[in-house]
């Protein structure tokens, strides 16, 4: 009986209608104005409030009204109680109607939030896991590439030259320790602690250059113009690309020289790294890693506003190439 009252209103109170506009005709007026018309006026007003919550506007408000009509017909005579009770109950089923119709909404938009926090919240683990990889390779990549390359080196060396080893050694030794360092710093940040050190910049890529040139590359660095106005996530990817490009000349082109640039302008600051072609000697490590740099590089330049191109050059080399956004002010 609710489903029939709530989905299907018209039929009853076309049933109704018919049964009221009867009780002239059957001689039933007085009946119906006394003990009769109560059960009539109780299924009335419950078949109003249907028309209002169930029905359309057009079609339940024309029925509500020939059933007010109905009521006058059968009572023999106008009676504002039968407005009462037939528009008085469609007025209400409307305003249930439309308070229905907006939890429905509002608990289709929660569904809707819901899937959203968690295709957001799925994608921030995704992004974080691709951030810590990231993290990861720059640091790993680099240091064990100079660790493999200077325990390789030291291995070449005659017995009788120990100077040569231990040199070879302590780089490796150095490579490791700068490698628990930024480990050591990553997890701090991982862990929502602000890091002991500084974090890297501009001003390392000395150090950098230093420690690759250890490994036996021509490495040469120049700074131009003003470079000291990178925000800190900004001067901390160029490190990172200069880190990486590094490290990837180091793996494919051992030998080669490599030629840093940084130069900074009023509005940006343009970092190129550039080697040459690689000698026909190979260093072992040709296919260590994972393919992260170039992605992890593009990632960390994207994020701070800039642009990064990468390729081959007419010599044959290869060639990084980062354009930065200055912090104004």
């Amino acid at each position: 009986m609710p489903r029939l009252r709530r989905g299907w209103p018209l039929a009853p109170a076309l049933v109704l209608c018919a049964l009221l506009l009867a009780v002239p005709p059957l001689g039933l007026a007085a009946a119906f104005n006394g003990a009769l018309g109560v059960p009539f006026l109780a299924v009335l007003f419950f078949l109003c409030y249907a028309l209002g919550a169930g029905a359309g506007l057009g079609a339940g408000l024309g029925m509500t009204a020939a059933l007010a009509v109905a009521v006058n017909v059968a009572s023999l005579g106008f009676s504002p109680v039968s407005l009462m009770i037939t528009i008085g109950p469609w007025l209400a089923g409307r305003v249930v109607r439309s308070r229905r119709t907006m939890n429905e909404q509002l608990h289709a938009r929660n569904q809707e939030l819901e899937s959203e926090r968690e295709l957001f919240a799925l994608e921030s683990v995704r992004y974080e896991r691709a951030r810590i990889a990231r993290e990861l390779h720059d640091i790993v990549a680099h240091c064990l590439s100079l660790m493999v390359v200077q325990a390789s080196a030291g291995q070449r060396l005659p017995e009788a030259d120990r100077a040569g080893v231990t040199s070879a050694l302590e780089s490796v030794a150095e490579a490791a320790a700068q490698a628990q360092t930024e480990v050591g710093r990553l997890v701090e940040l991982l862990d929502g602690q602000p890091p002991a050190g500084s974090a890297a910049g501009l001003d390392m890529i000395d150090e950098l250059v230093r420690r690759a040139s250890q490994t036996g590359q021509a490495v040469t660095c120049r700074f131009l113009g003003p470079c000291g106005q990178l925000t800190p996530a900004a001067s901390e990817a160029a490190y990172r690309l200069v880190q990486e490009a590094l490290t990837n000349a180091v793996k494919h082109a051992p030998g080669a020289s490599v030629d840093i640039t940084i130069d900074g302008h009023e509005a940006s600051v343009a970092v190129n790294v550039v080697n040459a072609a690689p000698p026909h000697r190979r260093s072992g490590l040709e296919r260590s890693g994972g393919s992260y740099g170039l992605a992890g590089m593009r990632d960390r330049v994207t994020a701070c506003g800039g642009s990064l191109t990468c390729g081959p050059t007419p010599a044959g080399g290869w060639q990084v190439s980062a354009l930065l956004p200055a912090e104004l002010g």
